[in-house]
């Protein structure tokens, strides 16, 4: 149902401007992706080290908090970076992405790893009170969601 909806939103990312001029582009495309997998790196390497901290397997005399307050940006730009490039790698071949189920499965791990990221994580990521049980599912939640966006967004590539 949220695919059909999106047909239209594709179709016009491949007729628009951008999509136009990375697909008629002999390196667009792969210089895109470069800054791409440096977007999905700063993600999940800050998401990574936060992680081995909930669980107390790194750097246990760094506050939460303040490792969090440390890695926000890199995680930030790593977001901002994917999401932007996401969009100019799909403009360029809409129809590859729309009709690829990797693409979907991609999706939904980003949109719930987003909310996640924003929600549950950041509020366990900005205290200093939070128990082992707690951490560690937050650990296990966002690296599953994180790891299987790139997982899947790379498995696209293949099929």
């Amino acid at each position: 149902m949220i695919k059909q909806a999106l047909l239209p939103l594709f179709t016009w990312l491949g007729h628009s401007a951008l999509g136009q001029a990375v697909a008629d582009s002999k390196y667009a495309f792969a210089i895109i992706e470069v800054f791409h997998l440096f977007g999905i790196i700063l993600l999940l390497g800050s998401a990574s080290l936060m992680a081995l901290r909930l669980v107390g397997l790194t750097m246990r005399d760094v506050k939460v908090s303040e490792l969090s307050r440390q890695l926000r940006w890199y995680s930030l730009v790593g977001l901002l970076t994917m999401i932007t490039t996401g969009v100019m790698m799909v403009s360029s071949i809409p129809n590859k992405y729309y009709l690829s189920n990797l693409f979907w499965w991609k999706m939904g791990f980003f949109w719930t790893g987003f909310v996640f990221h924003f929600t549950i994580y950041r509020k366990v990521t900005r205290s200093d009170r939070i128990g082992l049980a707690l951490g560690a599912f937050t650990a296990i939640v966002v690296v599953v969601l994180w790891y299987g966006t790139g997982a899947f967004g790379r498995a696209i590539g293949f099929f």
